[in-house]
């Protein structure tokens, strides 16, 4: 059997610190994808975390049985994992557009062998170690590089491997970090299995590159049996899985696989969004927007002449990057984003709040359903609280609430949240087919009317009498009696609507 001292304790440090980092981003990549894909960051991120620590527990206590061959044993775990954990993406990819209910099972079937592989790498590591040190001092250097790595893996999965690679290619380089651990260990092995080992490595390399190279073609094919018409745009980026796609005159915007907007009736969307809030409004010279990174808002909000200034505050750069840039968004936006009166700042819109010393005339909350509990901290009582001080005094907020019908209870209960901040309501509703029976919920100090309401600017689809109309809930739509304030300690809204879309999809 060959002993430790074929690797260095440098080299050894070097090997822990790697394969911990790689670890840590097969963990993250995981649990990313699978929030992509289902939604629920929550549930996703702590079932694969309970299960990845629950196998790399069960691999610790079977690695208890590897008593000779280290060197050897050791490079067999990287190459699995360079494997697996490289492949990891696509074939979560290929689980859930393959078999949708099946996917869970999948996720946690590849949770547990990554898990217990990477279980099973620290103790042999400080086994290895324990030749250049006594007991005591190899396992505190093994648990000291393990943990520096998963720091150095953390911080690269979001920062730098996320937003350049996407989730996909991402696991393919990680893989090569699993390799290059293998490279590091073979001089170590035995004369009689290196030559194995080097077509091991070698075949697992071919393997490796071949997914990296063809990755994106196999998301693209992946995709388009779910979308079906053309995709004419697709990117990852920290925050979100962007798609976009062409069929004939009919543009969309998916965000993580749901629908942010189709050009053939979102006119109706966001004229219901902006228009009633501007002709509420005598003077309303600045605007914030948050969300809204497609520039459609903004293009209606420029038709008045009387708003001065736009600030448009949206969490990804490549969203409003996307929406100044490509020429069927910016056909559709009518170059709303290059307009000097607008400015755009890429921020956490609870954050902009916190910090920016300005006063609005309107606020408009163009921003996702409260889908996940993220989210939903821009449905909080905390959040209407931070608008309403940014509030000027006859100024109004506006925010799009999801649907009263499909997702009944966290419509009404984002009207009792922005009740709970003493400013005053007004609900309304109208159809926009693409989404269904879509929600709004306008905010101000004083009480708001559509009994009045003269509309001021140039439309295609709202009138007067529309609006006076949808104000009206039916049985189906109407107020949920005793609806929650949520909160960021406590968020409603976001299990509400949760439920909702559970029972809907079943």
């Amino acid at each position: 059997m060959p002993t430790s001292s074929s690797l260095s304790a440098r080299r050894l440090a070097v090997i822990t610190l790697i394969t911990a980092a790689a670890a840590i981003v097969y963990e993250l990549l995981i649990g990313t994808i699978s929030t992509y894909l289902n939604g629920d960051s929550a549930l996703q991120y702590s079932l694969t975390i309970g299960v990845f620590l629950a196998a790399m527990g069960i691999g610790a206590y079977l690695a208890r049985a590897i008593e000779s061959h280290l060197v050897e044993k050791l490079i067999l775990i990287e190459l699995m994992l360079a494997l697996l954990g490289g492949f990891s993406g696509l074939m979560l990819y290929a689980a859930h557009f393959s078999f949708l209910d099946g996917y869970l099972a999948f996720m946690v079937v590849l949770l547990s062998l990554l898990g217990g592989l990477v279980g099973m790498e620290l103790p042999i590591l400080a086994e290895l170690l324990k030749q250049h040190g006594g007991i005591k001092s190899a396992f505190a250097s093994t648990l000291s590089y393990d943990y520096f790595g998963s720091l150095l893996g953390s911080l690269a999965f979001p920062l730098i491997l996320l937003p350049s690679l996407g989730t996909v290619k991402t696991g393919f380089v990680v893989g090569i970090v699993n390799l290059v651990a293998v490279a590091l260990t073979i001089p170590a092995a035995s004369a009689a299995h290196r030559k194995k080992f080097h077509a091991g490595l070698v075949i697992s390399s071919a393997l490796i590159a071949l997914g990296l190279f063809h990755s994106a073609s196999s998301i693209r094919w992946f995709e388009h049996r779910l979308y079906q018409d053309e995709i004419v745009y697709a990117e990852t980026t920290r925050f979100q899985r962007i798609v976009i796609t062409q069929y004939e005159n009919d543009l969309r915007l998916y965000s993580d696989q749901e629908l942010q907007f189709s050009s053939r009736d979102e006119y109706r969307y966001h004229e219901a969004l902006i228009h009633p809030a501007l002709s509420l409004l005598q003077t309303p010279g600045k605007v914030l927007i948050i969300g809204g990174g497609d520039g459609l808002a903004t293009r209606e909000i420029l038709k008045d002449a009387r708003v001065n200034a736009i600030t448009l505050v949206d969490l990804d750069p490549l969203m409003t990057k996307i929406s100044r840039e490509l020429p069927q968004i910016r056909a559709l936006n009518q170059d709303s984003l290059h307009n000097p009166k607008v400015k755009i700042v890429n921020a956490d819109g609870y954050r902009f709040l916190i910090e920016t010393p300005q006063h609005f005339d309107l606020i408009v909350l163009d921003l996702p359903d409260p889908r996940t509990e993220a989210i939903s901290r821009l449905y909080s009582r905390e959040f209407y609280l931070l608008a309403k001080k940014k509030l000027s005094a006859d100024g109004i907020l506006v925010t799009q609430a999801s649907s009263p019908y499909y997702a009944r209870e966290s419509y009404w209960c984002i009207n009792q949240t922005l009740l709970s901040t003493s400013l005053k309501t007004l609900p309304y509703r109208v159809n926009v087919p693409a989404f269904g029976e879509w929600g709004f919920i306008l905010a101000s100090r004083k009480t708001l009317s559509f009994d009045h309401l003269q509309l001021l600017l140039k439309h295609r689809f709202i009138n007067a009498e529309m609006l006076r109309q949808a104000t009206v809930f039916d049985t189906d739509t109407n107020t949920v009696a005793n609806s929650p304030v949520s909160s960021l300690e406590t968020p409603y809204v976001w299990r509400l609507y949760r439920k909702r879309v559970h029972y809907w999809r079943s």
